[in-house]
């Protein structure tokens, strides 16, 4: 995907901006805080992609876009969870750097829940009939 290339031409980048000699563009991609948080959002732009591309699948009905929102707003609180234990293991990118610490990862974490936040705003309609979606599996068996 375009954000995990993005992140792979980093290095490349600098080299270019240094060949440039362009040194604003290479103290920005030099800065850890700035590396810090393109890691995390290229890892959270990769998690909300492929839960993209569930929401785009062939043939699916309400209740199977009501799943796959569930299980992102799991994943959410998830993340977010594993964040505030210091544990990066879904944030493959973050993990790959040593800039990003406490003060960084809470606000990120702070942000995962505000997104969360955003998806149960903007899906409350989901939520206020959950009980008729979360039946009709069972009635098609």
């Amino acid at each position: 995907m375009c954000f995990r290339a993005s992140w792979q031409l980093k290095d490349d980048i600098v080299s270019f901006f240094h060949e440039k000699q362009c040194s604003a563009e290479c103290e920005m991609l030099e800065d850890t805080e700035w590396v810090s948080d393109f890691a995390f959002f290229t890892d959270l732009l990769c998690h909300k992609n492929n839960f993209n591309v569930k929401m785009q699948g062939k043939n699916q009905f309400n209740d199977d876009i009501w799943a796959h929102l569930k299980a992102f707003k799991l994943k959410l609180n998830l993340f977010a969870g594993h964040l505030a234990k210091n544990d990066l293991s879904h944030f493959s990118r973050l993990n790959s750097i040593s800039s990003a610490n406490e003060e960084k990862l809470k606000k990120y974490e702070d942000g995962l829940k505000t997104l969360h936040f955003e998806f149960e705003r903007r899906f409350q309609d989901f939520s206020a009939i959950q009980t008729e979606l979360d039946i009709l599996p069972c009635l098609s068996t």
